[in-house]
């Protein structure tokens, strides 16, 4: 397999007599598929470089950039494949996420255990107010019912007797 060069923006904004954001902006517009380092700067391959010559040869013609047409250059093979860097950076950082989201889980069940502790100790502490409250209860219901209580008198007003006579002559 030959070994694939890849350029910065500044060198082939360079070799194309272009300014450095003019290539950016192409790419962007044009959606050309780059490469980019670990800062995020475009890297360009040959290719890339073919497409952006077009580019330019088309804009050179008088064509608006809405009215130029770009054939990708790539193979299908090789824009779905992923260069090897960016495939060991995807590994460590799914390894990398995997074990956050256990250490995430363990804490959780950490927190609930804790929890369940709590809820555990609360609610030994309400039988037991609970049980005093009982206690207490009976002991007041005994000493209501030890208690001598004289013979409860109904207080009923009794009904004054009118007078036989006087009630004939009142409704």
């Amino acid at each position: 397999m030959m070994e694939m060069v890849l350029m910065k923006t500044k060198t082939v904004s360079e070799e194309l007599g272009v300014n450095p954001t003019t290539v950016q902006r192409w790419v962007r517009h044009f959606n050309i598929q780059c490469d980019k380092n670990e800062h995020g700067h475009y890297l360009f391959r040959q290719d890339d470089i073919d497409q952006l010559r077009e580019i330019k040869a088309q804009l050179d013609n008088g064509l608006l950039m809405s009215d130029i047409q770009v054939q990708s250059m790539q193979s299908t093979e090789q824009s779905m494949e992923l260069p090897i860097q960016f495939e060991d950076k995807f590994n460590r950082l799914n390894a990398a996420i995997e074990a956050l989201e256990k250490k995430v889980e363990e804490k959780a069940d950490g927190v609930v255990s804790y929890q369940m502790l709590q809820h555990a100790t609360e609610l030994e502490e309400l039988i037991k107010k609970m049980e005093n409250m009982e206690a207490r209860l009976q002991d007041i219901e005994v000493a209501l019912l030890k208690q001598d209580y004289p013979e409860e008198r109904l207080y009923v007003k009794e009904k004054s007797k009118k007078n036989w006579f006087v009630s004939l002559f009142t409704l």
